[in-house]
């Protein structure tokens, strides 16, 4: 039923590992910026939004369009980075195993 993933202690060292991984993740935080990086975001490994940092130029122009766009680009970018480094992380102990919920 298991096949492939060894006895029970095996399965519980991968356990202990993951959980280990998500506490690492919970206290993580990356940085993420739109293109000309006037809007910089700052995501934890939860994806809630830590920081918001808008250049003083681009807060200078008033063009409020302009800067809800650049927010939202910096926010996904942060977004997309922390799941890359999430996956990353449960590929070191799932050896490139499909599991449900990693």
């Amino acid at each position: 039923m298991l096949k492939g993933l060894g006895d029970i202690g095996n399965l519980m060292k991968l356990q202990k590992q993951m959980k280990d991984i998500q506490k690492k993740l919970k206290k993580a935080e990356v940085e993420g910026e739109c293109a000309d990086q006037s809007v910089k975001a700052v995501v934890n490994g939860e994806f809630e939004l830590q920081s918001l940092k808008i250049s003083e130029e681009l807060a200078a122009s008033a063009n409020r369009s302009r800067i809800e766009k650049m927010v939202v680009l910096a926010v996904n970018d942060a977004v997309e980075k922390m799941k890359k480094k999430s996956a990353e992380e449960m590929a070191k102990i799932s050896g490139g195993l499909n599991l449900p919920g990693m």
